[in-house]
């Protein structure tokens, strides 16, 4: 794209790059003139400079580009010469100052690759030839080492187009060798319904339901955009029209209002709702292919609508309500997105404005039940509903995600999310690149019964080898899961079962278990929202500013916390409800909208 055609008066795209970048070079540190310091970006959440921040450089450039403004090249200059400091001697990057993870090396070759390709001419000589040297050590070393680095999928499948871009700027062909053998190797890695596998482990490469390990937010920000990347700069079109069916599955995965529904993934714990935790972003996979598919371009602008909605004071927050909880953000957010948006410019995105309606996405459509069997994932729609209940048995880390017959998600089309799934217990799994909160209680969001015997939790959502069916009777849809009430080592006997029955007029669930136990039922809410608590002290009744009202009705006492909780994972607020439950005992909660 010739950047000189951006209207930068009505492209929003544009606009939002643009407070991002100007952010960051505020928080740029030049005060300080050791080298470990001067150049890096300051995160104000995490205390701290990120190892990757040198991954600003790009958008940083192209925004030199458009404005031809010097303050941008000045602050790409000094990203590059902090990034030294995680420079290794073989030519690998290292994640963090405290972290030997060096697959990151990839992200850097592509980003560096992408400034060169685009931007190169901003440059003198010494200064380009002295970026270009230094992607070449690294591809060098990406060209030995990538597969014997042992991470998850995302790292090999970006590698090839991390190959493609040193060999476009090189002219070596071993480059593009390397890119097509990663490129062919990954195209093994789809199930089915076009799911990318491999982020994390499963024994055999199946779990014991025969699932495979798969992260929503993951494929769509990093791996499949990079996979359509290489199929296009190659021109090689078994490569591309893979990357193709299976971005067009993982749009399924996309809530009408942008968010990405990674409420089950295995990567669950760096669920961001827009998306994933240092991972770059949906809009160059989306947004490349956005005139041959139009839902791929409403997908662009819902996402980077939702983004949009989530920035604050020039950063990215973690979540829709991070903001409204008190809690900062971390600015990997926004340096890692800002990337996407300028790779989404350069890639030639014409829209200039972020106006959505004209095409509807997948989940929009969606009336029914859509199953998925590699990773036992069922989406439902019914009139304003859509819900997920998972029951997937493949765990990235312990307690990572809820299974079970869990509803990981409820969502409404007025409303949002009503009900969400989170790690079932916190913790910093990568403590690099998650965020422990300062202000506020992790209490897990998901719905689910539970009980304490010996100082020991036992769940519904722990049951790897629950069983779950789905059927419509008289056209509403019924969902059961039957399992039992275990610890994270799956040791317990107590039988459950979770009945969620899906109408046009509202979504019911009724639960009974064998055990004296817990339901809770954290309803999604920001502390803004009023909760009223119903006279019968069976109901609870929440407002929604200028969206409506939301109730839950119970058949048995309901006790609402004051409190406001909020998780990380989604970046969520809650109001905790909870019911005590007598072994035996029926309960059934009805949730209604109203629009008042």
């Amino acid at each position: 794209m010739n950047v000189k055609t951006i209207n930068t008066e009505k492209n929003e795209y544009f606009s939002l790059l643009k407070e991002w970048c100007d952010r960051l070079r505020s928080l740029q540190v030049t005060q300080f003139k050791e080298t470990e310091l001067y150049g890096g970006i300051m995160c104000p959440s995490c205390g701290r400079i990120h190892g990757r921040c040198a991954d600003a450089i790009y958008p940083m450039m192209f925004m030199a580009d458009v404005t031809k403004e010097d303050k941008y090249i000045t602050c790409a200059k000094r990203l590059f010469t902090w990034s030294n400091n995680m420079l290794r001697k073989e030519g690998s990057y290292y994640n963090d100052t405290n972290s030997d993870w060096k697959g990151i090396t990839v992200f850097f070759v592509i980003q560096l690759g992408e400034t060169l390709l685009h931007h190169s001419s901003l440059l003198d000589k010494d200064i380009e030839k002295l970026w270009t040297d230094r992607l070449m050590i690294n591809a060098d070393y990406l060209m030995e080492h990538i597969e014997k680095l042992s991470g998850n999928i995302n790292y090999p499948v970006t590698c090839a187009y991390a190959m493609a871009v040193a060999g476009k700027i090189s002219g070596n062909y071993s480059y593009y060798e390397k890119g097509k053998e990663l490129a062919y190797k990954a195209l093994g890695y789809f199930t089915e319904e076009w799911l990318l596998f491999g982020e994390g482990k499963a024994e055999g490469g199946f779990s014991p339901k025969m699932c495979r390990p798969v992260d929503i937010g993951y494929n769509v920000e990093e791996s499949l955009p990079a996979l359509l990347s290489y199929g296009i700069m190659m021109e090689d079109q078994r490569v591309k029209e893979a990357a193709v069916k299976a971005l067009k599955s993982h749009l399924e995965f996309m809530l009408p209002d942008g968010g990405w529904d990674n409420s089950w993934g295995t990567r669950n714990n760096k669920w961001t709702y827009w998306g994933s935790r240092t991972s770059d972003g949906c809009q160059p996979g989306y947004g490349l292919l956005s005139d041959l598919y139009p839902e791929f371009g409403e997908a662009v602008k819902r996402n980077t609508r939702l983004m949009r909605e989530c920035t604050h004071d020039g950063l990215l927050y973690g979540g829709p309500m991070y903001d409204s909880a008190g809690e900062p953000a971390c600015v990997h957010h926004t340096f890692c997105h800002a990337k996407a948006l300028a790779a989404l410019m350069d890639q030639g995105w014409s829209e200039e404005t972020m106006d959505t309606g004209k095409v509807k996405l997948p989940s929009e459509l969606r009336q029914g039940v859509l199953y998925y069997p590699s990773v036992h994932v069922h989406l439902i729609g019914k009139g304003p509903w859509r819900g997920t209940i998972s029951d997937y048995d493949v765990e990235y880390s312990e307690e990572g995600h809820g299974t079970g017959g869990a509803l990981t998600l409820l969502w409404h089309e007025s409303l949002g999310p009503v009900f969400t799934g989170t790690m079932g217990r916190y913790y910093l799994v990568e403590p690099n690149n998650m965020q422990f909160p300062r202000n506020s209680n992790t209490f897990c969001l998901t719905p689910r019964l539970e009980y304490v015997e010996d100082e020991i939790l036992y769940r519904n959502i722990n049951d790897k080898l629950a069983k779950v069916e789905s059927e419509i009777q008289d056209g509403i849809i019924i969902v059961t899961a039957k399992g039992k009430m275990v610890d994270y080592r799956q040791q317990g006997d107590y039988i459950y079962e979770m009945k969620y029955s899906f109408s046009e007029e509202c979504f019911v669930v009724e639960t009974e278990a064998e055990k004296d136990s817990i339901l809770y039922l954290p309803l999604i809410a920001r502390s803004t929202d009023r909760a009223d608590a119903g006279s019968d002290e069976k109901s609870v009744t929440v407002f929604r500013e200028q969206k409506g009202k939301l109730q839950l009705q119970s058949d048995e006492l309901l006790t609402i916390e004051e409190e406001r909780l909020f998780h990380p994972v989604g970046g969520l607020e809650a109001i905790l409800c909870y019911i005590q439950l007598k072994a035996g005992q029926s309960v059934k909660v009805e949730c209604r909208y109203f629009n008042e």
